[in-house]
């Protein structure tokens, strides 16, 4: 496996932080610099037709939408900062970039780094469209005041958008209606939500029980089953204060939903049958954020201790994993800690968040 980093624009910092979110906060000297030069990726959505990875980042000044062409190795913004549609809250779209090829379009919603102090009396995080032929970022709705969006899913069949928020809740957007149908406190937050091939919406609830819940949205409804990680309790708290097990989530074409918990294990739900199994854990320590259903049919992840990155892939055929490797390029730089994978032909590109002393770059992986 041939490995290789791209930078957008890069700073390094004369301090340490824990994450983004706390680097952000520090009062420091270099504040303007931070703001203007220092990145993360934190979620990826590949463009077929036109051959082009989107990049959502984590930046400050609301630079969060990045156009990168793979042949050329070249990053473009998309000049989201710049545009009506970005609140100065905006500071990342953090899990959720959905393209509707047939519109040329994209679809996003905002997250924050501040805390409760920057975001009570804010507008909330938004739900945005981008027209990428135009250039031209629209914003849908702001549905959650003074909350903002860790993840996101559109059903845009029904209509819907669902969020999952900072603080634990879970909404629905009608976007045909333009109206909030349901903003629910659940007392806990999966990285990402994830939709069943019935349009039923998973997400975790409870933060003593971290079980999942499926929401029906055509009878607005909520089923709060019994389905639990055995070890859901220690997977909590992980990511960040109040946030749930569930590292990441996808739907397979077969049915089945396959979830991560945040201590590295990969776990399949059958909504069928409302059963989990156990499946192995290919990561070493802690954290598996970063998964993607592959057009070879494999599941490719990465995750592990902070760099210790790995990748691996699951193959649902068979039954097994395959460590493909350490995240770590021929001049020793290390991937700090993965977030979301896109399988483009035969590499897999990953986005790097919370490095404590840089930015954050985006890693290839030639297989």
């Amino acid at each position: 496996m041939k490995i290789r980093y791209h930078v957008y624009k890069d700073f390094r910092l004369k301090f340490a932080g824990a994450s983004d979110e706390q680097i952000a906060e520090a009062k420091s000297r270099d504040a303007a610099k931070i703001a203007r030069l220092r990145y993360s990726f934190v979620s990826l959505r590949y463009h077929p037709r036109r051959r082009k990875l989107f990049v959502g980042a984590t930046n400050t000044r609301g630079d969060i939408l990045l156009e990168f062409d793979p042949e050329k190795r070249r990053f473009k913004s998309c000049g989201f900062g710049r545009s009506r549609a970005c609140d100065p809250c905006d500071d990342k779209i953090h899990k959720g970039l959905y393209l509707v090829e047939d519109e040329d379009a994209l679809y996003f919603a905002t997250a924050t780094l501040g805390g409760m102090a920057r975001t009570v009396d804010a507008k909330g995080g938004g739900l945005i469209r981008y027209d990428i032929r135009k250039r031209k970022f629209r914003c849908l709705a702001r549905p959650t005041h003074g909350d903002y969006h860790q993840s996101s899913c559109f059903d845009f069949g029904r209509g819907k958008a669902y969020i999952w928020t900072r603080r634990g809740c879970f909404a629905v957007w009608d976007l045909e209606r333009k109206g909030r149908r349901r903003y629910e406190a659940m007392g806990s937050t999966p990285h990402n939500g994830c939709i069943d091939e019935a349009g039923g919406v998973w997400g975790t609830y409870g933060p003593g029980r971290q079980a999942f819940y499926r929401y029906d949205p055509d009878r607005n409804r909520f089923a709060f089953t019994d389905l639990v990680f055995p070890n859901a309790r220690e997977a909590a708290n992980i990511m960040y204060d109040g946030a749930g097990p569930v590292d990441s989530f996808l739907a397979a074409p077969d049915g089945l939903l396959y979830t991560a918990s945040a201590l590295g294990e990969l776990y399949r739900i059958d909504p069928r049958a409302m059963s989990i199994e156990f499946l192995g854990k290919p990561m070493p320590g802690k954290r598996l954020p970063a998964m993607a259903l592959a057009d070879d049919g494999w599941i490719y992840m990465a995750g592990g201790d902070d760099r210790k990155q790995r990748l691996a892939r699951y193959s649902r055929e068979e039954r097994r994993f395959e460590i493909l490797g350490r995240l770590v390029a021929k001049d020793g730089i290390r991937c700090f800690r993965s977030h979301e994978l896109a399988v483009v032909d035969d590499v897999v590109f990953i986005g790097e968040t919370d490095h404590p002393r840089r930015s954050g770059y985006l890693w290839a992986c030639e297989l």
